[in-house]
């Protein structure tokens, strides 16, 4: 269950670095991208919520909480990412979170939350090393002024990889994914909304521009869904194994760019994506389940 929970998040996410690069361009803008895709998955799910709760209370002890996870989740990660789209291709692009794994691992023995294992390290670190052959060699970006670029996608995955440690170590009682994600999703809207206002990156979706409007739409629709289910896998299997989603999404982000988009790559980022998923087959998920936070939250 747990590895096509993974084949999912893949799917889905690795669909949404070609979405993105279709938005932007199409006219798209990093914060205005990131406030469309909140505003379209908030709405999605507070929808959901009050038609299977008919009500929504949030706990005044998870407002910080959720301010955290909205920053580490949407709001600077997706800005940056977005900024990124309009410089690299969606299959390379997608490559940079192969190395969620290693910073949420190195994260995690850093705080005691796991344990070392030498075949899990190995397989973590054939990502970072998959990294390396992908900015290093000349012949391996089409333009290596684009490096900067790949390098400062880095810090999404460093984002992503704080957000699965915090979201694993958080105390949530009767307080499910969807409904954290419905807050998430708002309150990434009230951070944005601001934002593109003040740095003139507003845009309004329409008919006209159906590439814009169908990209922006289905970003958020991502967002609803494989996040949801995303919170819900960390609960079941812990942050390291949820983590090794950022391996299939990169996997299937560059098949979704040579499908929709034609893109084609050198050898060094195929020998990249190699290691890459070399790299799923070592990383295991840890042995003994946590009755942790997240699991207890999500037994409704």
């Amino acid at each position: 269950m747990n590895l096509l929970i993974l084949f999912f998040l893949g799917l889905c996410w690795g669909l949404s670095f070609t979405l993105s690069k279709i938005a932007m361009q199409a006219g798209g803008t990093p914060i205005g991208l990131t406030f469309w895709q909140s505003l379209t998955a908030g709405v999605l799910l507070l929808g959901y919520v009050y038609w299977r709760h008919s009500h929504f209370f949030v706990p005044r002890e998870l407002y910080i909480p959720i301010l955290i996870i909205s920053l580490l989740s949407v709001v600077v990660p997706n800005i940056i990412f977005y900024s990124a789209a309009s410089h690299l291709d969606a299959g390379i692009l997608s490559i940079s979170v192969s190395v969620i794994p290693l910073f949420t691992y190195c994260i995690a023995l850093t705080l005691g939350l796991d344990s070392f294992k030498l075949g899990r390290s190995i397989g973590l670190l054939l990502g970072f090393l998959a990294l390396i052959t992908l900015t290093v060699p000349e012949s391996s970006l089409p333009n290596k002024k684009d490096i900067p670029w790949v390098l400062l996608s880095l810090v999404c995955a460093l984002c992503y990889a704080l957000e699965n440690i915090y979201i694993d170590t958080l105390k949530l009682k009767n307080f499910g994914p969807i409904r954290l994600v419905c807050c998430i999703s708002i309150v990434s809207v009230v951070l944005t909304l601001p934002l593109t206002l003040a740095t003139d990156q507003f845009f309004f979706p329409k008919i006209s521009n159906p590439d814009l409007l169908f990209s922006a739409l289905g970003l958020g629709l991502i967002g609803a869904t494989a996040y949801s289910v995303f919170i819900f896998l960390i609960g079941r299997a812990g942050s390291v194994f949820a983590s090794q989603t950022g391996y299939l999404v990169t996997f299937c982000g560059v098949l979704w760019g040579i499908i929709l988009l034609g893109e084609s790559h050198s050898i060094y980022v195929w020998i990249s994506l190699f290691l890459i998923m070399a790299g799923i087959f070592l990383v295991q998920p840890r042995e003994t389940k946590k009755e942790g936070p997240i699991s207890n939250s999500v037994k409704r």
